[in-house]
């Protein structure tokens, strides 16, 4: 039915690009966890929500990207639910059209085609332990960006927002985008460990268990890490990056150099914080060195 797959007693997801997560309350209402990435996604969930009688009485976001809250206007205006998202990450939903800025460094290029750029805002209450009904839990994860949460239901199910990905993201895009690399690592190796009946990340299929999987992203940020640091002793970003996408196989276009320059300046960051690399300013120019 539309995809939706029922993974435990009162628990569901949505399988698509980015899976959703319902859960029935047992009142003739259910909760949202996120709420797909584009119309057909959100069509599909709706229809299946509809056949089952429900109706949504609050959406809880993960975290903030465009394609996990691409449904929220729909279900609020449709439902009259609330929405909450963590800390931080309420101010991207609320004003979605600000997130491509940091990518950009300022107004992103061809705005009416971008799919980041749509304009999907809606006010958003903060995602707090106290707003959850009983038997949810939270659990932070941070690291993709600025304050992504699990969250799991009273079935023992963990919705994991983009904590963790699929191996074939890491072979396409070899560089998927997050905000803290070190910080990554560390949620990766927490979740190598952590509890739960059903694991539901948001680009893969759900798991009983994930920790190979956890093993195989910390890896592969890792080994990004080394890589990129053997392309920066002694040269400007501008040659590192170009360096990284002939190692990587990269074909970019302007949308992708911009999401691309941005994540391995995170990169860098992470190298920097690790103590394996400095940089200097050098008439005009940041200048990085392997230690």
């Amino acid at each position: 039915m539309f995809n939706l797959i029922q993974c435990a007693a009162n628990t569901y997801y949505l399988k698509c690009y980015s899976n959703a997560g319902v859960y029935d309350l047992g009142d003739g209402t259910c909760v949202l966890i996120d709420t797909c990435d584009h119309r057909k996604s959100v069509s599909d969930l709706n229809k299946a929500i509809t056949e089952h009688g429900w109706r949504v009485r609050m959406i809880l976001n993960t975290h903030c990207h465009i394609d996990h809250i691409s449904g929220n206007r729909f279900f609020r205006d449709t439902y009259g639910c609330e929405i909450y998202a963590p800390p931080i990450e309420t101010f991207f939903v609320e004003e979605n059209r600000i997130e491509p800025s940091y990518y950009y460094l300022g107004v992103p290029t061809n705005r009416s085609r971008n799919f980041f750029f749509r304009d999907l805002g809606t006010k958003a209450k903060e995602l707090t332990e106290d707003v959850l009904p009983d038997g949810f839990a939270l659990l932070p994860l941070p690291g993709h960006c600025y304050n992504m949460v699990g969250i799991k239901t009273p079935d023992d199910v963990w919705f994991l927002g983009d904590a963790v990905v699929d191996a074939s993201t890491f072979e396409s895009y070899r560089l998927p985008l997050f905000y803290d690399i070190n910080k990554s690592i560390d949620t990766l190796r927490m979740l190598e460990t952590l509890n739960g009946a059903l694991f539901v990340p948001a680009h893969t299929t759900a798991s009983e268990d994930i920790s190979a999987l956890c093993r195989l992203n910390a890896d592969a940020l890792i080994e990004n890490k080394k890589e990129i640091l053997a392309f920066s002793d002694g040269h400007v970003f501008e040659d590192i990056f170009a360096a990284v996408c002939r190692q990587f196989g990269i074909v970019l276009d302007m949308d992708k150099y911009a999401k691309l320059t941005f994540t391995v300046r995170i990169y860098l960051q992470a190298l920097l914080e690790d103590g394996t690399l400095t940089a200097t300013l050098e008439d005009g120019k940041l200048v990085y060195h392997k230690l």
